[in-house]
């Protein structure tokens, strides 16, 4: 998904804008639609035995953000460092906003890097992690019905607030509302509970997988994003996305060790990808000699994601491993 997600953004700044009517343009967005999902799953894996008391959500918090703010504040002087050269500022507020990741609880389009705003949407889905898990801890009826709630809010968003004969860049403000979103995250929590003890046949994975995909890839849409976003477009795409989801989490692969472990890295580096890409890509456009004229579109895609994996896997070692230890050190 972060590779996709990528590969969307570079082709849209470098070949042509991309909308709903392919697969990469429609991962562009659903993309981090699974991230939520898939962010909420795993929540709910680590932390349903652990966040049982408030001073255990305190412990929470605080590995969230050991998590969360160190390459977020690199990626975000970065941005401003840029910008001072174009001689262009960001106000103090917003810049405090950002490094505390407040904006998303504040003002959720006030956000300074590329894709900020689903890294502010999750910080308000964290805040609320510890009450959804107690909820479910304690009645698994109980933890359902807040997912009902937020799915019934995600609802009203796609059928009422969201208009589907305008653009999606014309309701940004609305669309990245931490509550369009909030469902996707507490689905992902559901799907930890209520199918924890349910096997699937591998065959039945299987074929799940594959005709979600499918039709991930052909259902009829063209245009605008917002299609995929609202109305029916929104409830179809969202369930083949859930289903995608629970078919990862259900299926048990035998890799090879290698394998295993490459992905694994690259795995644990996907935030820097989502992060970092934008940042490579505006770095290159200004400093890179000659640029675009001397350069194929495709190789400077390769060139670009070939930099931002490689850079997001070093920082991961080197940075923010570090702190994700310090944090569950200050907690244990």
């Amino acid at each position: 998904m972060a590779l996709s997600i990528m590969f969307y953004h570079l082709s849209n700044w470098i070949i042509h804008p991309l909308d709903s009517s392919g697969p990469l343009g429609r991962l562009g967005v659903y993309g981090v639609s699974i991230f939520f999902i898939l962010s909420g799953l795993s929540m709910a894996i680590v932390y349903n035995r652990y966040l049982t008391t408030i001073q255990s959500a305190g412990r929470f918090f605080i590995r969230r953000i050991f998590r969360i703010w160190p390459l977020f504040w690199i990626v975000c002087l970065l941005v401003v460092f840029h910008q001072r050269n174009l001689a262009h500022s960001f106000d103090p507020f917003s810049l405090v906003l950002n490094l505390t990741t407040l904006f998303g609880f504040i003002s959720p389009t006030n956000y300074i890097p590329v894709g900020a705003w689903s890294i502010g949407n999750e910080m308000v889905y964290y805040a609320l992690t510890p009450l959804i898990i107690a909820a479910y801890n304690h009645r698994k009826w109980a933890g359902n019905t807040i997912f009902v709630i937020t799915l019934i809010i995600g609802l009203y968003f796609a059928f009422s607030l969201l208009d589907a004969d305008l653009s999606i860049a014309r309701q940004w403000n609305i669309y990245v509302n931490p509550f369009n979103n909030l469902f996707l995250y507490v689905a992902g929590i559901a799907i930890f509970y209520n199918l924890l003890d349910i096997r699937i046949k591998p065959t039945i994975i299987n074929m799940m997988l594959i005709l979600a995909v499918l039709l991930f890839c052909v259902m009829p849409s063209e245009g605008n994003h917002i299609v995929i976003v609202s109305g029916t477009g929104r409830v179809i795409f969202v369930i083949l996305s859930t289903i995608i989801v629970i078919c990862f989490y259900k299926m048990q692969p035998k890799l090879p060790k290698f394998i295993a472990i490459s992905l694994e890295n690259i795995g644990m580096a996907t935030y820097g990808v989502y992060l970092i890409h934008p940042v490579i890509y505006v770095y290159f456009k200004q400093y890179l000699p000659n640029y675009p004229d001397v350069y194929n579109p495709y190789m400077l895609i390769v060139m670009v994601s070939i930099t931002t994996v490689a850079l997001s896997i070093i920082i991961y070692r080197t940075i923010e491993l570090r702190f994700i230890k310090l944090g569950k050190s200050i907690t244990s």
